[in-house]
């Protein structure tokens, strides 16, 4: 008797939670749920430092290579690079190393990333063109935006490739004045030029 009680009382908890805060209906369904303890503050990849913007910028920003979700050790992946960076190391007189060389003789490395083709913006009315190539939407006036709320109020969009340069814009950019970077001092150590 006693154990039939007792295996009553723990079924009993076995049936669905009390306080379960997501709604029936989305039980089920391909949602990740995820919460953020601060409010993002930036969603400019030069000056996002937290954990609670990374969440919205990597469904915004692609970088050109991604730890292996699953493998332990980590491993790098390409995500847009064609494949894995290639290494060369430079002694002082700039004359290639081979691979296996003494890290003492090396002066610089130079990393090359090349970018996967036909990786694509988002249509975004900033990419819009004119039939001559220019800027659809350049250098609008008040009155032509009024009425514009939104993207989506825009007749037409554009979209183009993405290219290396668009990677060294924004490596750039850590070095703006007016941007704040958390980690330029550091990367500024290893990218020659950066800092003046």
């Amino acid at each position: 008797m006693v154990g039939a009680v007792l295996a009553a009382s723990l079924l009993s908890g076995c049936g669905a939670a009390l306080n379960d805060p997501y709604p029936l209906y989305e039980r089920g369904a391909n949602i990740l749920y995820s919460a953020f303890t601060e409010r993002p503050k930036h969603l400019d990849p030069v000056q996002s430092y937290s954990e609670d913007e990374a969440t919205f910028l990597y469904q915004i920003v692609e970088p050109p290579l991604q730890y292996h979700y699953l493998k332990r050790p980590y491993v790098l992946e390409p995500a847009t690079a064609d494949g894995m960076p290639r290494l060369r190391r430079l002694d002082a007189a700039g004359r290639e190393l081979p691979a296996n060389a003494d890290p003492a003789r090396v002066a610089s490395t130079v990393v090359e990333v090349r970018i996967r083709p036909g990786i694509l913006y988002q249509p975004h009315p900033a990419f819009a063109t004119t039939d001559t190539g220019e800027p659809r939407y350049l250098g609008l006036s008040a009155t032509d935006l009024r009425g514009v709320r939104g993207l989506g109020d825009f007749a037409e969009t554009g979209t183009r490739e993405l290219v290396a340069a668009d990677y060294v814009y924004q490596i750039k950019r850590l070095a703006h004045p007016r941007l704040h970077s958390p980690i330029f001092e550091l990367m500024a150590e290893y990218l020659p030029g950066l800092k003046v």
